[in-house]
């Protein structure tokens, strides 16, 4: 079984939502689309993993505890 959960990258300063969608695709390569910036503010764009937030939500949080719990 495979679950599908959407990916969605939020600009820092205006919460723009820049990417949305169910296929993993790297934060840098999304960054490298925008060329660096925020198509919205122009913020700049970079990826830090050290402030990467993940949260799950919705009804598929069941479904994602139960493949990484053993």
């Amino acid at each position: 079984m495979v679950i599908s959960l959407p990916v969605r990258l939020i600009c820092h300063q205006c919460k723009t939502i820049i990417y949305e969608d169910p296929e993993l695709t790297s934060p840098s390569e999304i960054i490298e689309r925008n060329g660096s910036k925020c198509p919205h503010c122009s913020a700049a764009l970079r990826f830090d993993p050290s402030s990467l937030t993940i949260s799950v939500r919705g009804a598929s949080k069941k479904g994602l505890l139960k493949i990484f719990q053993k």
